[in-house]
């Protein structure tokens, strides 16, 4: 009985000490989906949230203080982001939030980051609309507006005059969609179909069987990277011979591992990879810590927790005085590229390159 009255006793004492530990830490959220349709984005970001983390905490924290970070699995749902934020702002009491990873689930979440003046850091969002979406909301990869006209003047200038689209109709599939059947047809060309289908869609057989038989030049495809294999292995089993078209969904290399030789071939734009140190060493990092290669994805993760811990400690862990120190950042050298934040939260400093896929490569055509 002893025993056991003594063990008790060390046991609250060692989760009070840790409780005070905990108390003493600051906290950021971070709401992706770790699981459903796009799992191998928000997968990649944690990775990437988790070495950055991990290397502030050994360098003495922020301001001598560890960093925690909670994950949310938004399962690509808004309605499971919106429960993920009232969470961590009322019970966990984050000082920022990281996420979230797709423009449907951001915009969902946006009202309530503005209104409890809580800093919204996407990795990935990229719907246009996302701009819009208030005084504390920024991300740091750009808008898909940029990436469907780069795309459509590439596809128009190889000779490609008509074109169809199958695309997930969210915010962020629908927005891909729209902008880059506006700038291919002020370009001259022709969309002759466009179909959207749910989040999450396996069958593209109908779609694919419709298309077919107009014949376009092209298909182009904003779908997320489970759905995108599943669309590639049906096109072949269907015989299209259509150029395949992909949106910055084909930046995530898990797509690579899936689609296999069906993936030979597409082309995409993306944001473009640095070509300067600090993406090189962050790849070494990535590499020796998962014993897998990292992705501009991941690396965007892991810029996210730069930023934010750069900003509080210039100045301070107040939701008002983090929104400030982002605006002011006009420059900064990140693993995903050069970041700076226009007076809409959006990054204006980076750049598109359109990507070939060849025998399971990528390989820069522009």
């Amino acid at each position: 009985m002893k025993t056991i009255i003594v063990s008790l006793v060390l046991f609250v004492i060692a989760g009070c000490n840790a409780n005070k530990e905990d108390e003493k830490a600051i906290r950021f959220g971070f709401i992706g989906p770790l699981t459903g349709p796009a799992a191998s984005y928000g997968n990649a970001q944690m990775k990437g949230i988790k070495l950055a983390v991990e290397e502030i905490n050994k360098a003495g924290g922020i301001s001598g203080k560890n960093l925690v970070v909670i994950y949310e699995d938004s399962q690509m749902d808004p309605n499971k982001a919106t429960s993920a934020i009232k969470k961590l702002i009322g019970i966990d009491r984050v000082t920022a939030v990281i996420g979230a990873t797709t423009t449907a689930c951001t915009l969902a979440i946006a009202d309530t980051a503005n209104t409890n003046k809580m800093v919204l850091l996407s990795p990935s969002a990229s719907g246009a609309k996302v701009t819009d979406a208030g005084d504390y909301v920024f991300r740091v990869s750009p808008s898909d507006t940029f990436q469907a006209v780069v795309t459509a003047d590439f596809v128009h200038k190889q000779g490609l005059k008509k074109g169809a689209i199958v695309f997930t109709n969210d915010e962020w599939g629908s927005g891909l969609k729209n902008a880059f059947e506006k700038s291919f047809t002020k370009s001259g060309g022709k969309i002759v179909a466009a179909e959207g289908l749910a989040p999450g869609a396996q069958d593209f057989r109908t779609q694919l069987v419709k298309v077919k038989t107009l014949n376009p030049d092209f298909i182009y495809i904003p779908l997320y990277p489970d759905e995108s294999p599943a669309f590639l292995r049906q096109a072949k089993e269907i015989d299209v011979s259509a150029q395949i078209v992909g949106a910055d969904n084909f930046s995530e290399k898990a797509i690579l591992n899936t689609a296999g030789t069906t993936a030979n071939g597409v082309i995409f734009a993306m944001p473009a990879e640095s070509e300067e140190k600090e993406y090189t060493s962050y790849l070494e990092k990535f590499k020796a810590k998962y014993n897998e290669d990292g992705s501009y994805t991941s690396a965007a993760g892991y810029d996210c927790v730069y930023l934010l811990a750069d900003a509080i400690r210039q100045s301070g862990a107040d939701g008002d005085k983090i929104k400030r120190a982002l605006y002011g950042v006009k420059a900064y050298r990140g693993a995903s590229g050069l970041i700076g934040f226009d007076s809409n939260g959006d990054v204006t400093t980076k750049k598109f390159s359109v990507i070939t896929i060849i025998d399971g490569e990528y390989k820069q055509i522009k």
